[in-house]
């Protein structure tokens, strides 16, 4: 009885993630859309913004591991799935900006890393040339948080730690999509994807 009421379950879970995923995965990706768009309006605020800032910015992470989850136990892209690499470049943008705003880097730097990436993914017609640079936008991340809140930098780098630890095997597979973009835009490959 238990047994087969656990597979009952196992399988209602399968079947719920295979019909309803991306429809899921399409939601998380509207809401960190919407989460770009609180943290935009938390720039003005200036560093006394930094904890509800970081409050959305760990829910865009959230959601965005989670949206990538859902969408691969469902085996399709929901209606956004096409656009969630440009959400994500949003977002990062977004961080890289409200760091610009504090003075940590200077508006001519974030127009120049901004103008090239955009470059770089017109030139190679290919989209995960912005994951070449999602890794830049971290590391200025990374290094915005040092120098600002050591608090949130350590919260950031155990989140990190964790996501890398969780997540191994698929981080292997985003090393090599990575290690790829940058070929990719590197040396011009021009193919499209996503």
């Amino acid at each position: 009885m238990a047994i087969s009421l656990l597979r009952s379950i196992i399988i209602n879970k399968v079947n719920f993630l295979y019909e309803f995923g991306y429809k899921v995965a399409d939601f998380l990706t509207f809401l960190r859309l919407i989460f770009v768009f609180l943290m935009l309006s938390l720039i003005p605020e200036g560093e006394s913004s930094l904890d509800t800032f970081m409050f959305f910015v760990f829910g865009s992470w959230l959601t965005d591991i989670l949206d990538g989850f859902f969408a691969r136990k469902s085996k399709r892209l929901g209606y956004l799935g096409k656009w969630d690499g440009w959400v994500d470049s949003a977002f990062y943008v977004t961080t890289l900006l409200y760091s610009t705003s504090l003075g940590l880097y200077s508006f001519r730097l974030f127009f120049i890393i901004l103008v090239i990436n955009f470059i770089a993914v017109f030139l190679t017609k290919n989209l995960e040339v912005n994951q070449a640079f999602h890794f830049l936008y971290i590391l200025l991340g990374f290094r915005a948080l040092y120098i600002i809140d050591r608090g949130w930098f350590l919260r950031v780098l155990i989140w990190t730690l964790v996501v890398i630890v969780l997540k191994w095997s698929r981080l292997k597979e985003q090393i090599k999509i990575f290690i790829n973009s940058w070929k990719n835009l590197l040396f011009g490959k021009k193919n499209p994807s996503h």
